[in-house]
């Protein structure tokens, strides 16, 4: 049964794969520019952030729940990095993460002791920590130690940091999600709550796992924005958070959880960072993107849902 599953979520995959390798060749084609070194390392710093946002959401998507404050915890940890960097260097990132994973932990918290559902939830959370963002950072701005960005961005080629990063926390919930109790846990629960709870499954751990690492990449991809322009700005997150449910939803993940891939996440992930570089390498109007991102959103929530009833 967990083979035939495995098979069923490798099949989710496919859709964000030939996505992804459509628009690598449409755009090889049409732009010599894109397979240039300079553009393909530019691909691996914009595939970080997203990837990370995307990662988290999608471990919350897993357990049946939604997670609709990223964008809000993003912005919040460039405002965090900016403002704290200059005084305690490398310090900032973990108390950065700490900052993000309590953020998650509050929607947890939340929806549990209070039964709040969790997509108002989010919400609330979402206005909450942008009204701190704000109050700590109102406009752009605030200074990101250099080191931190040699570190991470020195070395402008494909095989740097940026992409050992996305790589390395993937790899890590891939194998977290398939092989360990933990992760059939969060699977069980996405698809029966019921029926995981009679197992011995709590949701209080569950929520309290997948909220603590959705905030947790959320702000580790905040942090790693902040050191990319070396400043912070309160609203820069905004965007993400659709960015990263529909990089989940794409890559297969069911909105009802209890389904899907990682692997098809990342799949999905560079294929909307595909469409950005797309855009600007063949001089498009770029206020398409968004259309063209919400259009994909919309065709993937059908494709999956026609699959989900299809499975009834």
């Amino acid at each position: 049964m967990l083979e035939g599953s495995f098979k069923f979520n490798v099949l989710l995959t496919l859709p964000a794969l030939v996505l992804t390798i459509l628009l690598a060749v449409v755009t090889g084609a049409l732009s010599p520019n894109f397979v240039t070194e300079t553009n393909l390392a530019n691909l691996a710093t914009r595939l970080l952030p997203l990837g990370l946002v995307a990662l988290g959401e999608a471990m919350v998507l897993f357990a049946g729940r939604i997670d609709l404050s990223v964008g809000s915890i993003f912005s919040l940890s460039t405002a965090i990095v900016a403002l704290t960097s200059d005084t305690l260097g490398w310090y900032a990132i973990p108390v950065t993460l700490v900052i993000g994973i309590a953020c998650g932990l509050f929607n947890a918290a939340g929806i549990n002791l209070f039964r709040i559902n969790p997509l108002v939830m989010g919400l609330a959370t979402a206005a909450i920590v942008k009204g701190v963002t704000l109050l700590i950072l109102p406009s752009p701005g605030g200074e990101v130690n250099y080191e931190l960005y040699d570190a991470l961005f020195g070395s402008e080629r494909l095989l740097a940091m940026p992409l050992f990063l996305t790589i390395g926390a993937y790899a890590a919930l891939v194998v977290i999600m398939g092989w360990t109790r933990f992760g059939r846990s969060i699977y069980a629960f996405g698809s029966d709550q019921r029926a995981a709870f009679v197992n011995g499954v709590s949701a209080w751990k569950v929520d309290l796992a997948v909220y603590g690492v959705s905030g947790f990449f959320a702000a580790a991809a905040g942090i790693a924005v902040s050191i990319k322009i070396l400043s912070g700005d309160p609203l820069i997150g905004e965007a993400y958070t659709l960015d990263a449910v529909s990089a989940a939803i794409l890559g297969g993940v069911a909105l009802q959880g209890g389904r899907g891939s990682l692997i098809g996440v990342l799949l999905a992930t560079i294929s909307l960072v595909l469409v950005n570089n797309a855009f600007n390498l063949l001089d498009l109007d770029t206020n398409f993107q968004n259309i063209a991102k919400g259009l994909i959103f919309v065709l993937a929530l059908v494709f999956f849902m026609r699959g989900k009833a299809g499975e009834a």
